[in-house]
């Protein structure tokens, strides 16, 4: 059925499986604040106080009062991804910090299923009140298209916070493979279509994506081999049951490392700062392929505008401290936290990109 061009409706207000037990990070109790009791004052001084006193209400900002309210309760992070991912420890470290902040407990809950669309959509349908957030990656642009749920529309029912971070993915292979550098894996492939075996996450996945991308670019033929999650195609590529994969680069380095897999090249334009020895898809003649791939904080549409400012800024405010940065920068996360307008529009312009991919190489769900 031909499609016309994607619809947008995102919610951003103009104004400024395996599911893990919830991790409390408990906050210090607000002090309390006790006023001194007024003096007894004439009816006509009483008259006057009140008079000035909604003068002066009515000047204030009207986004004031509901996030002075806010939280009133605990906040919890959604991650539809097992402990360990990249959004995991983000929601993490940010949890922590949030919860001494605002003064309530924060708990992160990995709740996993349909790539990643379980947990969102449960986060879409959650009271908009800012007091349950998604922490996920731009995968859910692709789910967007891939998995139409009635009822459910990514880009629809959810409204962005900010970009945390971002990743991109290194190109591995077994340590005891021929090649040892992408220009000769590439010359194996097309001496061999179709008979190097490619490991991806799953169907639909940004691993899956990115290989047609990979495929399209490189004028090669892979056959594509998809597992259950990432650490099974691992497993596998380490095992020699499978050829290569495409993995993210915080993840797959410690394997590297340990000699357990060979990196051939990062699959972005220019090279990891986590890893500068290893040469990227640019230099090496893929001008235009790149895997770059966002964690960011997402609320359900319809959430007061004065509490998205607030969690904004704050999630904002804790990536930027040295402390937060430095641990997740460790893991070869690039963090540059963005405004909320500045993720709108790249969700918007991957939905249309991603969507165009899947159309075009007629990926279906598993």
């Amino acid at each position: 059925m031909k499609r016309s061009s994607p619809v947008l409706p995102f919610a951003l207000p103009l104004a400024p499986s395996l599911a893990s037990t919830p991790t409390p990070m408990h906050a210090p109790e607000k002090p309390t604040v006790s006023f001194p009791r007024a003096r007894n004052r004439s009816p006509l001084g009483l008259a006057l106080l009140a008079t000035l006193c909604l003068a002066g209400a009515s000047l204030l900002p009207a986004t004031d009062s509901r996030a002075a309210d806010f939280p009133t309760r605990t906040i919890k992070f959604i991650v539809p991804f097992t402990p360990g991912t990249g959004m995991d420890n983000i929601a993490r470290q940010v949890g922590q910090k949030l919860s001494s902040r605002l003064g309530q407990p924060v708990v992160v809950e990995n709740r996993l299923g349909t790539a990643g669309n379980l947990g969102a959509e449960m986060v879409a349908h959650a009271p908009p009140d800012g007091h349950t957030i998604l922490v996920t990656a731009s995968n859910l642009t692709i789910t967007a298209t891939l998995y139409p749920t009635p009822g459910f529309a990514p880009m629809r029912d959810l409204v962005p916070l900010t970009i945390a971070a971002w990743g991109n993915q290194t190109l591995v292979v077994n340590p005891r493979a021929d090649y040892n550098t992408l220009p000769e894996f590439l010359a194996a492939a097309r001496a061999a279509p179709g008979k190097i075996t490619f490991a991806s996450p799953g169907v639909g996945s940004p691993q899956h994506i990115a290989l047609e991308l990979f495929q399209q670019q490189a004028g090669v033929s892979f056959l594509h081999v998809p597992y259950k999650g990432t650490a099974p195609g691992i497993t596998d590529l380490i095992a020699g049951q499978v050829d290569a994969m495409l993995v993210a680069t915080h993840t797959v380095m410690p394997y590297v490392t340990a000699g357990k897999l060979k990196a051939l090249a990062v699959a972005a334009q220019s090279r990891h700062k986590a890893v500068p020895q290893l040469a990227s898809f640019g230099e090496l003649g893929l001008k235009k392929f790149t895997t770059d791939a966002w964690y960011g904080f997402l609320a359900p549409r319809g959430t007061p505008p004065e509490v998205l400012a607030l969690l904004s800024r704050e999630v904002q405010d804790i990536l930027n401290l040295p402390d937060v940065k430095n641990v997740l920068e460790k893991t070869g996360l690039d963090v540059r936290p963005s405004t909320a307008e500045e993720m709108r529009v790249v969700m918007e312009r991957e939905f249309i990109d991603y969507g165009e991919i899947i159309r075009k190489n007629q990926i279906k769900p598993e």
